[in-house]
């Protein structure tokens, strides 16, 4: 998950200073209005990075339980036994399946 992780924050966005020159430079105002354009939007990336995250733990857990149901089902290692309860597992499995992987 490292190649998740933002190198800048949008604090170092907005805290960064850059040297002056006297020969063909920018307006301050300008790249000040522009930078604040800047740090909005990749805090809203930040955000999304960090719920893109969590959903990737949450899906990596589903996977897990959708494995270990099947694995129940195979071995015939359901809670109480039986067909019925076999069906049960079959239909979360499958509702399992449809919250992960989608339609």
């Amino acid at each position: 998950m490292d190649d998740l992780t933002l190198k800048l924050s949008a604090k170092d966005i907005y805290e960064k200073e850059f040297e002056r020159t006297m020969v063909r430079g920018f307006k301050p105002e300008d790249v000040d209005g522009f930078l604040d354009e800047v740090i909005a939007d990749y805090q809203k990336m930040g955000d999304l990075n960090q719920q893109l995250i969590k959903l990737m733990d949450e899906n990596k857990k589903l996977k897990r339980e959708v494995e270990d149901l099947r694995i129940r089902v195979a071995t015939g290692r359901a809670d109480t036994g039986g067909q019925h309860n076999n069906y049960d597992l079959l239909k979360r499995i499958s509702n399992l399946e449809k919250a992960v992987f989608g339609k």
